[in-house]
């Protein structure tokens, strides 16, 4: 009876140990309960078996930790006597430690994935492990090499099991793609390990919120940043879980700082401070040059520099880095708007140079781009040109290395979730055939044994094991044939995946020679200016010259720019939510945009607008981007009508757009007309094919009004009519579902 009352106890304390995800705390309390009931076991055994839990849910002895004893040396030498579990995984996670103490991360992650591949083979779950593993890779500075062992882990693990370890192999892969600035893939994985963790450990959930919070507040996503901090914040209290609690208050406090709610930022960080740690970490460095930013934003630098005094202080004898897995210490920035604020220039530029060559030092690309960008106008502002644009110089270099470096991540929600399903298809195949391996094996193995059995009683049956091995030759070749038909498909599947993929990787540079061209024209336009002042005139031929060149540069970026769109539209379905919208508001508002951007391009061209939108109109759900994707491209080809019209219409004619709203029989109505060209009676029907264009090569590409008519008619339940007249005027009318 009172070893039932121990090993209940044992399990109640372990429920409350959880590893913080953003730091790898362990919660002290827990580990102190499980040392009073390491003090209680009677025997060797019940003790062993207490040691090997806390090791399992303590596997790293960092700093924070060394003030309890070396449970993984106690665990080996009491096993050493008992022989009552291997040995091995244990002692190749007490070297990986040692190894991590020396900071040797290469061999201390070897001998933890060594360690791991040991405890697969025992079936047995070791998440806080494989949590704690990611620190490695951020040690390394090896995303690359951590997206690849969880992915592998977690296909792992969907197959053979246990379950439970998917989760931390989620949250890994989501810390890639948080490192690479991929945010959208990076919720994703997290909330895909919240979903597992809410199963078996509701408390590691809690810990998830909050990190989310975080990931949508780097996002600027403010809204959601609250949502999920708020989230996380009752569920930390109710399980006393004081890190929690100052996790979520920072996080709070810090979209309140984004948000420009300076006094909401204060009172957040103090509510922070209080279940702040008192020993000395990096987070709470964080947590104190967070509040000394707000105290600047408040205009009370007096208040703000003791703190940022104190956090050099820590900073420098603990050797904390700018950039680090829980978040930026920017001490030398915020000692920067300091000076900025006492009037110190000569102060505030050593401190602002000191904080962009860590930047760059530790490969910290967002601040790179903050400090670049602060030190241009900083010498802009105070005379220096010629430094100024040396940092602006840098800021673009970075933000295009950037740009580039996310090429990979820029994928349409729809293409991720076709790679999920296509992953979970194929891990269920992977299943079948495991499945279909162990029927094999188990069947064979019966029969050999039956086999051999009766060899012995009746030796006329040699024939029938004979045959009977043959047959299962047959078979085990059979399955490696079915095996790489899988392979193929799989890779063909993969090879229409790339198909879309090099659409995307096309957008990007065509928009880096769209940007970078319009940019020099206008640079060259100024030059022009100033070398006509000063009457060269060679130089004004060369420059000519030179805009020409990016003139063309930049209308075959454009042409090539709006094909791919319109392609990528018209072939991917919206992954968007409906929500009720009022349709005069989004009507009126695109049809400004359109007329606005067709007047930024032709200043010469004048048009009367004309709304009769119907009162009290009820909201209709729809997607409103992409309903406002279908009216951009209505009033685009009505405007563009009148101006033909215009060419040869004579000084009398004046270009007309009415909009009309109105409700009937259960629908909205959304009629667009014009008084331009008018659409011929042959062509009427095949304006809403794919790629079938009445403008000249060059001006349009034939795909607008065939997404129009998919957003409208499949995505929406709705329809599109036109009515037109050749050379008098044009109408679409679209119809949306109330209901």
């Amino acid at each position: 009876m009172k070893r039932i009352s121990v090993y209940l106890s044992l399990v109640f304390c372990l429920a409350g140990i959880r590893p913080c995800f953003a730091q790898n705390d362990f919660a002290h309390a827990a580990m102190d309960s499980l040392q009073k009931v390491l003090a209680t076991q009677r025997t060797a055994k019940d003790s062993l078996l207490t040691i090997q839990k806390l090791v399992d849910f303590t596997p790293v002895r960092h700093d924070e930790t060394l003030v309890y004893p070396d449970h993984h040396k106690m665990l080996l030498d009491l096993n050493e006597k008992l022989k009552l579990i291997d040995p091995a995984p244990y002692q190749l996670m007490l070297e990986g430690n040692k190894y991590w103490s020396k900071r040797q991360y290469n061999e201390s992650l070897k001998s933890f994935q060594e360690a791991v591949e040991l405890f697969d083979k025992q079936h047995k779950m070791i998440y806080p492990l494989l949590i704690n593993m990611r620190i490695l890779y951020n040690f390394l500075n090896d995303q690359d090499a951590r997206l690849h062992y969880f992915q592998k882990k977690l296909e792992y693990y969907l197959v053979n099991g246990p379950y439970e370890n998917t989760a931390p192999c989620y949250h890994g892969i989501a810390g890639y793609y948080l490192y690479k600035g991929a945010f959208n893939q990076a919720i994703n994985n997290y909330m895909k390990g919240a979903e597992v963790f809410i199963k078996f450990q509701p408390n590691f959930y809690a810990n998830v919120l909050y990190v989310l919070g975080m990931t949508y507040n780097q996002w600027g996503n403010f809204e959601k940043a609250h949502y999920y901090a708020g989230l996380a914040l009752p569920l930390s209290q109710k399980q006393k879980d004081t890190a929690g609690i100052n996790y979520c208050y920072n996080t709070l406090s810090q979209v309140s700082f984004n948000e420009g709610k300076y006094d909401d930022a204060l009172k957040l960080v103090n509510e922070c401070i209080r279940f702040m740690s008192k020993r000395v970490t990096q987070r709470v460095a964080n947590i104190l040059a967070g509040k000394a930013a707000i105290y600047l934003k408040l205009n009370q630098p007096d208040l703000a520099l003791p703190l940022l005094n104190r956090v050099k202080k820590m900073t420098d004898s603990a050797g904390f880095k700018l950039v680090s897995a829980i978040g930026y210490t920017e001490i030398d920035y915020e000692y920067y708007e300091y000076y900025i604020s006492k009037g110190n220039t000569d102060e505030a530029e050593k401190s602002l140079l000191s904080a962009y060559q860590k930047s760059s030092n530790e490969q910290g690309v967002p601040l790179q781009l903050k400090y670049a960008r602060e030190l241009g106008y900083f010498y802009q502002k105070y005379g220096q040109p010629e430094k100024s644009e040396k940092y602006f110089e840098q800021f673009f270099k970075a933000y295009d290395a950037r740009e580039a470096g996310l090429h990979d991540f820029k994928v349409a929600q729809y293409e991720i979730d076709k790679n999920d399903r296509a992953q979970r298809d194929h891990i269920n195949q992977l299943k079948q055939e495991k499945a279909v391996q162990d029927y094999e094996l188990s069947r064979r193995s019966i029969l050999l044994v039956v086999s051999l059995a009766i060899v012995v009683l009746v030796t006329a049956l040699l024939v029938f094991i004979y045959r009977q091995l043959r047959i299962n030759k047959k078979t085990l070749i059979a399955l490696r044939q079915t095996q790489r038909q899988l392979i193929q498909s799989e890779k063909m599947a993969s090879l229409g995946e790339l198909t879309a993929g090099i659409a995307h990787e096309i957008q990007n540079p065509l928009n880096f020679v769209n940007n970078f061209s319009e940019v020099n024209v206008e640079l060259l336009e100024e030059l022009d200016a100033e070398l006509k002042r000063g009457e060269i005139e060679e130089a004004l031929d060369i420059s000519s010259n030179i805009k020409q060149n990016l003139e063309k540069i930049g209308f075959h970026g454009k042409r090539a720019d709006g094909i791919v769109k319109g392609m990528l539209q018209h072939s991917r379905a919206s992954s968007g939510q409906k929500e009720p919208v009022d349709v005069n508001m989004l009507a009126d508002e695109y049809l400004r945009l359109a007329y606005h951007g067709l007047r930024a391009k032709d200043k010469s061209f004048n048009a009367e607008l004309i709304t009769n939108l119907a009162e009290k109109l009820p909201m209709v759900p729809m997607i409103p981007q992409d309903i406002g994707r279908v009216l951009i491209n209505l009033f685009n080809n009505a405007f563009y009508a009148t101006q033909q019209k215009q060419k040869t219409a004579g000084a009398n004619y004046k270009p007309t757009l009415e909009m009309t709203t109105v409700l009937e029989e259960g629908f909205v109505e959304i009629k667009v007309n014009d008084n331009g060209t008018g659409i011929p009676d042959h062509i009427k029907d095949k304006i809403m094919q794919p790629f079938y264009t009445t403008k000249p090569t060059g001006e349009g590409t034939g795909l607008g009004l065939s997404m129009s008519y998919d957003i409208v008619v499949k995505g929406h339940g709705g329809k599109i009519d036109v009515n037109t007249k050749e050379g008098e005027f044009t109408e679409f009318i679209i119809q949306l579902p109330v209901n």
